[in-house]
Parts: structure tokens; C-alpha cells; sequence
């Protein structure tokens, strides 16, 4: 039973220190890849959230939208937590609006204030993000300067897809900037 103890205790301390380092590295150089990504078929909230309070309403929604799939729909998730945002290049961290839901393994009735739709292929830059999630719409405006840099054309679409969202507003993601 100590030896149990022992090795909880372990564990807990492995993921503190690990999940405070991750913190401390958002990165400022980073790799972006271009890739096209299929559709996806979108059950989701439309919102406006404020930047400062971004990672506890987006806990607080993605709750709520898994409980209305699983309970009001015949579907399922099919993919991480995602905020579609129609325009990263001008982001307002005090008012930022986006689709906010789960991909679904099939089409799916709007329910109460919830919407779906399949998205078109996505053409886009991506590239990883971790630490905090205030710390987003900075990196945001980082790979659209850096895209807009070396040559392409943005479309202003962006696309974060939560990978893991941890204490303290950690979050880890990839991010998808549409391009032309």
C-alpha cells in the first residue's frame, strides 16, 4: 500500500514539474507546416469571449456542448475541442468571437443554442502552441505577422484545436491559419 502511495506521490510531482516547465516555454521561433485539412462536420457555439477569461469559459463550453452531443444527439465526438475564428489578423483581446464546439462523426440536429455545419477543406499554415492560454491571441498575432512575412496570403480564418488543457489556463494546441 506505501509502495502505491510512493508511486502517486511520484506521479504527482512528475506532472507539477512538467506542467509548470511547459508553462515557461511558450515559444517565440516556431516551425509552421502548410497542409490542407479535411472537412469537419462542426456541432458548436457561436460566443464572444474576452481574452483575459478565455480558458475557463472555453472549460465551462466544452462541457456544456459534450453533454448536449451525448445527450441530445445520435453522433459523437470525432476530434479535439476547436474555436473557429473568422478573423485572427484583427484580434480584440478584450471581444474575441468565434465557433466554439467539438467535430462530430455525423451530422447532428441544431439543438437549443447549438448549431452544425461541415466546413470546406482548410487550407492553412499550422504549428504547435504551449503555455498560457492568455498568451494565445499574442501568438496569433506572431504566426499571422510571421505567414504574412514569408510571402502568403492570409485569409484571416484561424483555427485553435485544443490538444490539453490543464490548471492555471495551460494549454496545449494546434493552431491553423487558412491561407490562399
Amino acid at each position: 500500500m506505501k509502495t502505491l502511495s510512493y508511486i502517486s506521490a511520484f506521479l504527482l510531482f512528475t506532472f507539477y514539474l512538467v506542467s509548470h516547465a511547459a508553462v515557461a516555454e511558450t515559444a517565440v521561433e516556431f516551425s509552421m507546416v502548410e497542409k490542407t485539412v479535411k472537412p469537419i462536420k462542426f456541432f458548436y457555439g457561436e460566443y464572444q469571449l474576452s481574452g483575459k477569461d478565455m480558458h475557463k469559459q472555453g472549460d465551462e463550453i466544452a462541457q456544456k456542448t459534450a453533454f448536449a452531443i451525448a445527450t441530445k444527439t445520435s453522433t459523437v465526438l470525432d476530434g479535439p475541442f476547436t474555436y473557429i475564428f473568422e478573423n485572427v489578423s484583427s484580434f480584440d483581446p478584450e471581444k474575441i468571437t468565434a465557433q466554439i464546439g467539438w467535430p462530430v462523426d455525423q451530422e447532428a440536429q441544431p439543438v437549443g443554442s447549438f448549431l452544425y455545419k461541415e466546413t470546406k477543406p482548410f487550407k492553412c499554415l499550422a504549428t504547435e502552441f504551449k503555455g498560457s492560454h492568455k498568451d494565445l491571441p499574442r501568438f496569433w498575432k506572431k504566426l499571422v505577422t510571421m505567414a504574412i512575412a514569408k510571402g502568403y496570403k492570409v485569409t484571416g480564418e484561424g483555427r485553435t484545436l485544443i490538444t490539453l488543457a490543464g490548471q492555471d489556463g495551460y494549454v496545449a494546441a494546434h493552431l491553423q491559419l487558412g491561407i490562399m
